[in-house]
Parts: structure tokens; C-alpha cells; sequence
């Protein structure tokens, strides 16, 4: 697996690059958060391999992730 849980990765953006941390990560799906909480997920196809959809992803630089951990902040858990 290319990247594992915990880890910072970055992509390029045409605003700069967009940093996430890594949740989940098995052969064939990468779940990842945003610095606002937001959580998404890369999973492989029939048509795209999971490699193929994240060939542009790259381990976060040192000022990527300091970025990321100041802007980071849990969403509120709704526990009704």
C-alpha cells in the first residue's frame, strides 16, 4: 500500500496543494480527513486502479503538515 493511516499527503492544486491525513488505508480503498474534519475516500474500480487515482498524491512536506495541524479541528459528534 502506498500510503498508510496517520500519514500526511499533499496533491497539487492550482491554489497550491491540498493537505489531508490518511484514516483508512487497505489494498483497495484510501479514506482520508481534511483540516475542517471533512472525510472522503479514493477507492479502486474495474476501470482505475487505486494507484492510478492517486498518482498524483505525495507525502506532505513538514510545512504542509504544520499548516494542516494548525488548521485542523474535529466536527462536533452528535451523540442524540
Amino acid at each position: 500500500m502506498p500510503f498508510t493511516a496517520g500519514e500526511y499527503v499533499s496533491w497539487a492544486t492550482r491554489d497550491g496543494a491540498t493537505t489531508v491525513q490518511v484514516t483508512v488505508s487497505t489494498p483497495h480503498r484510501i479514506a482520508y480527513r481534511s483540516a475542517d474534519d471533512y472525510v472522503d475516500a479514493v477507492e479502486s474500480t474495474v476501470f482505475r486502479s487505486l494507484a492510478e487515482n492517486t498518482a498524483d498524491w505525495r507525502p506532505a512536506t513538514a510545512q504542509e503538515i504544520a499548516a494542516f495541524k494548525a488548521r485542523f479541528h474535529a466536527a462536533p459528534e452528535n451523540w442524540n
